[in-house]
């Protein structure tokens, strides 16, 4: 089948329109299988509200962590929380492409006329990150209704762009260790340890050590997806950076991680070679 010739424009429009037919398919799945996705939901409040129920714990006994009180620290959590569900939910495509690529699914992804990295990306949803996607905006909402952040709609906006940001910063990392797959036969055991990491992000860094920080900062750059921008929120006149490094450092990231994708598939020699 050869794919009609399309504009930048069109392109972007056809393949807004193909995704939308994806989520279609997710959440009529979401309907069909109700006690599925009422498990899904319970679970990710029980999730979440138990990280909830252990920070209400500690500032019991110790008003301030770091030079952040309780309800800082709950907005950093909700922020870091719904990034990473949201992530779940519509770009889990790193944790099935290795599966993808071994079954020999990816052959059939690569003769029809969209990108297979798209196709995998539509196919690759989770439910579970749904109820954990709710309850953290209730948190995020929650503690930002404790704090005087003065909300204006350039900040609404910014918490747009900081949940995609962190969406896009978690699918690239990962992305760039799941295209190993071309190359290793098993990767499971590198990118799940890699994913966890970013648990480490939904507290302050200050309360790690510095190789951590760096490490969240520079090299698997989850921070930059998460608590950054929160910080960004609460604190602006000392992460006034944040504002556009973190968009910046995401289309970079995935720019850079697609041309890797791109590469490893050029090399790519089916699931039969």
């Amino acid at each position: 089948m050869i794919a009609p010739k399309r504009n930048a424009l069109q392109q972007l429009v056809y393949l807004l329109g193909l995704y939308r037919i994806y989520l279609k398919i997710y959440f009529r799945t979401l309907i069909e299988y109700r006690t599925d996705t009422w498990v899904a939901l319970i679970g990710g409040l029980c999730a979440q509200a138990s990280t909830l129920t252990f920070l209400t714990v500690i500032f019991q006994r110790i008003p301030r962590l770091a030079g952040w009180s309780y309800y800082e620290l709950v907005f950093i959590f909700g922020l870091a929380a719904t990034g990473r569900a949201l992530n779940q939910a519509f770009l889990n495509v790193p944790y099935s492409l290795n599966g993808y690529i071994r079954s020999g699914m990816l052959d059939v992804f690569m003769i029809r006329p969209v990108g297979p990295l798209f196709q995998a990306t539509g196919m690759s949803q989770e439910i579970n990150g749904v109820g954990s996607a709710l309850t953290g905006m209730v948190i995020l909402i929650y503690a930002a209704s404790h704090l005087e952040l003065h909300w204006t709609f350039a900040k609404g906006i910014y918490v747009a762009v900081a949940l995609i940001s962190s969406m896009i910063i978690q699918l690239a990392v990962l992305l760039a260790i799941v295209v190993s797959a071309f190359w290793i036969l098993e990767i499971r055991s590198i990118i799940y340890p890699v994913g966890w990491l970013y648990d480490f992000t939904r507290y302050p860094l200050q309360i790690f050590t510095p190789f951590i920080r760096g490490l969240l900062t520079y090299i698997i750059p989850f921070a930059l997806g998460s608590f950054y921008p929160a910080a960004f929120l609460l604190r602006p006149h000392l992460y006034s950076w944040a504002g556009l490094v973190v968009p910046f450092v995401a289309i970079l990231l995935f720019i850079l991680t697609y041309n890797l994708w791109l590469f490893g598939l050029r090399r790519y020699s089916s699931a039969s070679g």
